[in-house]
């Protein structure tokens, strides 16, 4: 099925977002797809990370986008900034570049501002959540593998939280795992939208484990506790 305006709109905005700060990894091609709801097919798939990977190309084909409706402008908005904070938070280069997007559709920089503000909390909150899932997941056999450690410390540097409270979440939820309960209903509760967002951020644990069979069944578990199927968890861990 072919994408949507607004769905390209999202790649290519989210893309100009990536490419900001002059530097472009492949990595980030599947950041940006990711921000999609979608299983493209291989051919689309294609035909994305070529344009992707070309600045001037992808600029173009921004341009020659029709502008989402109204009602959609605040949420594909967000999910630029969404990949502007990938990193943990947004620089000078990925301000820049959102306030030149929203300019170019209308949108009074008074309003991306307000807006913003409110998207950094949302995606804090969205952090502590995956943070919490993160710790559940690498404790769920009763031990932490040196590589589900270090994989966990890098999910924390990427998340959109203060220094200080990282640093606290890191140290609680290394030493004694969330409750399983509390973590269920709290991922059940979640808009859809950030159920995938958060099983998508923790999906690269699983391999870390030396008992990584038992990592996917419980990441499985989670992901129908949630609501996602199987067929989609399955493409979140990357397997066939």
């Amino acid at each position: 099925m072919p994408l949507t305006p607004e769905q390209e709109w999202i790649i290519a905005a989210c893309g100009l977002i990536a490419h900001a700060d002059g530097e472009f990894s492949p990595g980030e091609s599947d950041q940006v797809l990711a921000m999609l709801d979608e299983h493209l097919s291989a051919e689309e798939h294609a035909r994305w990370l070529v344009l992707l990977g070309d600045h001037d190309a992808l600029r173009t084909a921004f341009a020659e986008l029709p502008p989402p409706l109204p009602a959609f402008t605040e949420p594909l908005l967000e999910k630029a900034w969404t990949m502007a904070l990938a990193d943990g938070n947004a620089g000078p280069a990925e301000i820049q570049e959102l306030e030149r997007i929203a300019e170019s559709i209308g949108i009074d920089p008074g309003d991306l501002a307000d807006w913003r503000r409110h998207w950094t909390e949302h995606a804090r909150e969205l952090a502590e959540h995956i943070a919490t899932f993160a710790a559940l997941l690498i404790h769920h056999d009763g031990a932490i593998d040196p590589e589900e450690q270090r994989r966990f410390s890098e999910l924390l540097a990427r998340l959109p939280l203060t220094d200080n409270r990282r640093e606290r979440l890191a140290h609680d939820l290394r030493a004694r795992p969330p409750s399983l309960d509390h973590v269920g209903a709290t991922l059940a509760s979640l808009p859809r939208e950030r159920r995938l967002t958060v099983l998508r951020a923790i999906a690269p644990l699983v391999p870390a484990s030396s008992q990584a069979d038992l990592g996917r069944a419980f990441f499985l578990d989670l992901a129908r506790a949630a609501a996602i199927s199987a067929e989609q968890a399955t493409r979140l861990l990357g397997q066939p």
